[in-house]
């Protein structure tokens, strides 16, 4: 079963991930980004989570929100509380929605929602300091 990934968050992070992700890994089919703004309700968020659910019938849905909690979760978990083909998951970052994009056609919907979640664990770190004087001949380049 296809699966759509919907992301949303407060203000623009919905349309934040969607400029870095389409930096990083080139188009984002099968991606829906909605951001949750000041002149949002939970009820007009809902709207337009259901206009995309509608939409994309018979399908597996993603929902990968900012914060667990907030009201982009609480309105896609009133919404995927009773269905199979939904899952909820929140507080993940850019590197397991690229993750998420590239596994979301070969997993079930609650494996992928185990795959991301993990993904953004493991992707978590603290940089580690070297001395200065530890490091050689470092060579940079352009960053992507």
């Amino acid at each position: 079963m296809q699966t759509i990934i919907i992301i949303s968050g407060h203000g623009e992070y919905a349309t934040g991930m969607k400029s870095a992700f389409e930096l990083l890994a080139g188009g984002n089919e099968n991606l829906y980004f909605i951001d949750f703004t000041v002149e949002d309700t939970d009820e007009t968020l809902r709207e337009k989570f259901n206009n995309i659910i509608n939409i994309n019938s018979n399908t597996s849905i993603l929902f990968f929100c900012d914060i667990m909690g907030g009201t982009p979760f609480k309105t896609a978990a009133l919404i995927a509380n009773d269905k199979d083909n939904i899952e909820v998951i929140a507080g993940c970052n850019l590197v397991s929605l690229i993750e998420a994009k590239f596994q979301n056609d070969t997993t079930s919907i609650k494996e992928l929602a185990k795959i991301v979640v993990n993904s953004s664990i493991n992707s978590t770190c603290i940089f580690k300091k070297v001395k200065t004087t530890q490091v050689k001949n470092i060579k940079t380049e352009d960053g992507i």
